[in-house]
């Protein structure tokens, strides 16, 4: 075996692995100083608490606490926290790192994912060792022990700080702060998200390019001065980690000084450096400490692009040189052709580079974002050769004072990195989304990348030959057939999914044959449900069009949503075809829908039909068939009562027999309800498979008739938990009991309903 040392350290990382399975993961309960420690899953929300912990990581407006003791009334019951705190104070910058403070404040937990493609606050947290945070901190008392190295650090962090940005404008401040301080803090949301699109995020990072310039360049610089190469070594090392810690000591920072320092080693010791057998080293010694970062996006990509350089791009490599088979004359042309040779073997060499990078972490990049910047390969071949210089001249203008007209440099690059940015963000299909891949597909995927890199072994060097090229061209066959596994969609089955958006309301369809619609999307209770429910939701399911929204009535918990929607549809390349809303009131809907048809006249770049329908009215494509059953022309109810209601059916392929039947309703109550159980019996349906409750449960709707006509065998309910207007009310779970079974968004999540081989399957989120 080649590299004993890495397959042992994958090995370590697999039992990491084996950690994080349901039920390996949970904590053990551990005595302490003869206390149960236990983690914040047992403390009450909104709980105030009383508490002791040490201050290890601090910023402007929230200072981290581990150590955590919570103090009882009687002190032999003090109960010992295993999961740090995020305690939000205004004036943390005031305590020093290391000492131990005494506080009060109210817990608050992370939100948990309850829908298909949404950002997970708790897991994400849980892989930085944080359980929760704390909001209306009193401080109690402090000690007058600290970490001094670690103070010292931060208020260097500091007055650089202020030094970026008496050097630089504001915005440049920022993009510096983060590329040389760790600091994000103030960054732009704009900005950072331009970055994001446009698939050069990752410079904002400490990471390698860092820890090259700034390690090696002492290690050379005492070297070609003298110094022997321990002392060297040792003295690059220590001030590496020390910046390291300065800086916050991120995952990518981690592994890059980790590696640098196994680097040093190798030097001292007089032994050959290998960068993979290093980065399995590193990568055993973070996942055995803390199993966590398994889940973690950045340590995955961070480690993924080093082994995309170690392990696949040598794959990737071609023996052919440029120019090799032209014969010239002359002096000057040998010259020309020798520059433009080595300039067209970097060039090659980058983009080989650059694919063995994003072939390696795609899986990754889909599972965690659902997308990927489609030109980002190109703008990254432009951007990171000045990389170095923007690092290099920012370092200098920050730590010489009388050299900050340096940073007019680094000005003029990261003015032109936005310009940059800002032409292929305006191309044509900018993003490519083909939505999150399933496990099986990413374990193919991977299966096919390892068997490119074992026929490349087989390949070897040396002389090219017949064999070798075609070789070489079953590899490129293999890799196009795993990107084809992993980023073409299944056929799919009719499905139905009822989004958890807290207080409020929100369906999406998918028929057999593609077609996808939206019925209403809005809340009372969460904010910007449409960025961050509906947008993830669509991006995960690979969703860039939808053939219909319709929209019930005029309330806030039904269509700000998809207000949202109408915003950022047309950066987020997601079309919509058709806005279809009730008749009734007249062509406008009686005023309802004035602020929904401005987003709608103020959109750029596409056409979005309005369509009107009324009880009667049907769509019929080929995998489902909507019917409008309320209201009629002309009805002059307003608010609830006027609740657009339709009847849905959805079937597979040309497969008409093995139907499911929806009853889609609004908030529509009382005289409404009373229409629609008329227009129901004109229509014979006396019988679905799901209802969706009208009004969240409300006590004002779904009646004893209504249910009796309706006679579902499943009845869904949304509503946020805990909601002020106690939806569901007591009065229609009882009528419903009777009737169907009952599922709460607030309890199981998005709910997905699934038509698949002539059997329906339902899931929640949650379960």
């Amino acid at each position: 075996m080649r590299r004993p040392l890495f397959a042992g350290c994958l090995c370590l990382v697999f039992i990491a692995v084996l950690r994080l399975l349901p039920g390996a993961a949970a904590r053990n309960e551990e005595d302490v100083g003869g206390r149960n420690a236990f983690d914040v899953s047992e403390l009450s929300e909104r709980e105030r608490l009383t508490l002791t912990g040490r201050v290890y990581q601090k910023d402007s407006e929230k200072f981290y606490l581990d150590s955590i003791v919570i103090q009882q009334k009687n002190p032999l019951q003090n109960i010992d926290l295993s999961d740090n705190l995020i305690c939000e104070w205004e004036h943390s910058e005031s305590l020093r790192l290391g000492s131990t403070v005494t506080l009060q404040g109210v817990f608050r937990s992370f939100s948990q994912a309850t829908n298909p493609g949404e950002f997970d606050s708790r897991v994400y947290y849980q892989g930085l060792q944080i359980g929760g945070r704390l909001t209306e901190v009193k401080l109690l008392g402090a000690g007058k022990e600290y970490w001094a190295l670690k103070e010292l650090l931060y208020r260097m962090r500091s007055y650089w700080k202020e030094r970026l940005y008496r050097v630089f404008p504001s915005k440049e401040a920022q993009l510096m702060g983060a590329m040389l301080l760790g600091d994000k803090e103030g960054l732009e949301g704009e900005l950072r998200e331009l970055y994001k699109k446009s698939g050069i995020i990752h410079i904002l990072s400490i990471s390698g390019l860092h820890i090259t310039i700034i390690g090696m360049g002492i290690y050379r610089l005492l070297r070609r001065s003298g110094a022997p190469k321990t002392a060297a070594a040792v003295l690059g090392g220590g001030i590496l980690v020390l910046y390291g810690v300065m800086t916050g000591m991120s995952i990518s920072a981690y592994r890059a000084i980790g590696m640098y320092l196994l680097r040093m080693l190798a030097e001292v010791w007089g032994r050959t450096y290998d960068m993979l057998t290093a980065l399995g080293v590193m990568a055993a010694v973070m996942t055995v400490q803390w199993p966590e970062y398994l889940q973690n996006a950045g340590f995955l990509l961070s480690f993924g692009s080093v082994m995309g350089i170690g392990v696949l791009y040598p794959a990737l490599l071609t023996e052919k040189k440029m120019w090799g088979g032209i014969r010239y004359r002359g002096e000057g042309l040998r010259i020309l052709l020798s520059m433009l040779g080595r300039l067209g073997r970097g060039l090659k060499e980058s983009i080989q580079a650059g694919l063995a990078i994003t072939l390696t972490t795609l899986p990754v990049q889909l599972w965690f974002y659902y997308e990927v910047p489609t030109y980002s390969l190109f703008i990254n071949l432009l951007v990171l050769p000045f990389m170095s210089v923007v690092l290099i001249t920012g370092l200098t203008a920050m730590l010489i004072p009388g050299l900050g007209i340096l940073g007019t440099v680094d000005c003029l690059i990261l003015k032109g990195f936005e310009e940059l940015c800002g032409v292929f963000e305006s191309l044509p299909l900018h993003m490519w989304n083909p939505g999150r891949p399933k496990a099986w597909q990413i374990a193919v995927y991977y299966g096919l990348w390892l068997a490119v890199v074992w026929i490349a072994g087989k390949r070897g060097g040396g002389k090219r030959d017949t064999a070798k090229d075609r070789g070489f061209a079953v590899q490129w066959i293999m890799l196009l057939i795993a990107l084809m596994i992993l980023t073409v969609r299944p056929s799919q089955n009719s499905r139905v999914t009822f989004l958890d958006v807290g207080q409020g309301d929100c369906i999406f369809i998918q028929t057999s044959s593609g077609e996808a619609y939206l019925f209403d999307c809005g809340s009372s209770s969460r904010k910007n449900v449409g960025k961050y429910v509906l947008l993830p939701f669509l991006k995960c399911n690979g969703i860039r069009e939808l053939d219909g929204v319709f929209v019930s009535h005029g309330d806030n918990d039904h269509l700000n949503g998809i207000e949202e929607l109408l915003q950022f549809a047309w950066e987020e390349d997601i079309r919509i075809k058709q806005l279809i809303l009730p008749e009734s009131g007249g062509a406008d809907g009686g005023g309802q829908f004035d602020g929904l048809l401005q987003h709608v006249e103020q959109r750029m770049g596409q056409a979005v039909d309005i369509c009107y329908m009324k009880a009667g009215d049907c769509i019929e494509d080929r995998g489902a068939y909507f019917r409008c059953l309320h209201p009629p022309a002309g009805y002059e109810g307003t608010g609830n009562e006027a609740s657009e209601c339709f009847y849905v059916e959805l079937w597979n392929g040309r497969n008409k027999e093995n139907k499911l039947s929806l009853l889609l309703t609004g908030d529509v109550e009382k005289e409404g309800e009373l229409m629609l159980i008329e227009e129901l019996k004109q229509y014979d349906i006396s019988e679905v498979t799901f209802l969706k409750v009208s009004h969240h449960g409300s006590r004002n709707a779904t009646q004893e008739a209504f249910v009796e006509q309706v006679n579902a065998d499943i009845s869904v309910i949304s509503c946020g938990q805990n909601n002020s207007y106690g939806h569901p009310h007591r009065e229609v779970l009882e009528r419903l009991g009777r009737e169907s079974h009952i599922l709460q968004t607030c309890e199981a999540g998005a709910i997905t309903v699934t038509l698949k081989a002539g059997q329906t399957l339902v899931e929640g989120y949650l379960w």
